[in-house]
């Protein structure tokens, strides 16, 4: 029998391919960024499976032409970047990562925070630059986190991960999400909210939504409108739940005393008219924002994680199972799946 084959389209560590060798040919880009489209639609096509990640746009076009395919592998816990209803049309499972980033996103949120708030980056650049001369009264004031209040945008295993984390701040947390959660209401002491309550009740808000049809820009210019006066926000979900024009508008108003991001607009492919880059004056406003390269699961330990679930999730596609990281899993009753 012909072992299947699969495409990583972009550089996997090295324990996700040898996991991948063991039983399927692969094909292995090695990439440190996404490929010209032609070439990975050509090499999409000559597979069973395919290793996509957050920089790859995988669309009906380049399902159609994949004839072989059966299973689409997300190298992260998103699935936006790829079109799951024409992969379910054709009984090709796409598989996702629930928990493998959760703990060094949190982290991060975490980061994220406490340099806004306390404006670590722009500390770091003023001694840099030579400015310090020994202790000051007044320079650089920030706000303080503890005993402050924290808006979670998102519930899920992020941000209830950002949450426990928060607590230990001595912080109020509450959360808006579609989904209630009982289990951490009691065990946080957090409570749920409608979001505009958490925008009007919060100091800090931290958006750690997934990106779904329909919540495009869902904290944008009203959004923002309501937050408490000078309160920070931070985004490590996904860049185009925030509306970076506004979030800008705002910081340049006063409105907002801080902006925070790990994730932009630009890097939503399957957004129609996306921006095509971080709007010039979130960057120009160095002394109120503290951006990030989408490092919310840049860790060694992080990717390792995600290379041996993402294989795992992809294998147990490959044997006809429906993993756990299945997002449409209804794509395996299909005829031809």
């Amino acid at each position: 029998m012909s072992r299947p084959r699969v495409f990583v389209a972009q550089w996997m560590p090295a324990i996700g391919l040898d996991r991948l060798r063991g039983c399927c040919d692969v094909d292995a880009t090695g990439s440190l960024g996404p490929l010209p489209r032609d070439e990975l639609a050509a090499r999409a096509a000559r597979a069973d499976a395919l290793v996509a990640f957050v920089s790859d746009y995988v669309d009906a076009g380049l399902v159609d032409a994949s004839p072989s395919l059966r299973v689409v592998a997300s190298f992260g816990k998103g699935s936006d970047n790829i079109d799951v209803a024409a992969c379910t049309r054709r009984g090709i499972l796409v598989t996702i990562n629930p928990e493998a980033l959760t703990e060094s996103t949190a982290d991060l949120a975490l980061g994220l925070i406490l340099a806004a708030r306390r404006n670590v980056a722009a500390g770091d650049r003023h001694v840099r630059a030579g400015r310090f001369r020994g202790w000051h009264p007044r320079d650089l004031l920030g706000r303080e986190f503890h005993g402050t209040d924290l808006g979670v945008v998102g519930f899920g295993a992020i941000g209830r991960a950002i949450a426990r984390r928060a607590l230990a701040f001595g912080v109020r947390v509450s959360y808006c999400d579609p989904v209630r959660r009982p289990e951490a209401e009691a065990e946080m002491g957090v409570v749920r909210l409608e979001l505009d309550e958490l925008l009007a009740a919060s100091d800090t808000v931290v958006v750690a939504a997934d990106l779904r049809p329909g919540n495009r820009h869902l904290i944008g210019r009203e959004a923002i409108r309501r937050m408490r006066p000078g309160a920070v926000l931070v985004n490590v979900g996904r860049g185009s739940l925030v509306d970076e024009a506004a979030a800008a508008e705002a910081l340049a108003s006063g409105a907002l005393g801080g902006f925070a991001a790990d994730v932009f607009e630009f890097e939503d492919e399957s957004i129609p008219g996306r921006p095509r880059a971080i709007h010039p004056d979130l960057l120009a406003r160095a002394d109120a924002t503290v951006l990030t390269p989408h490092i919310g699961t840049g860790t060694v330990e992080a990717r390792d994680r995600l290379a041996i679930s993402t294989v795992d999730q992809l294998l147990a596609a490959l044997r006809g199972e429906v993993p756990t990281g299945a997002v449409n899993p209804e794509a395996a009753r299909r005829p031809g799946a």
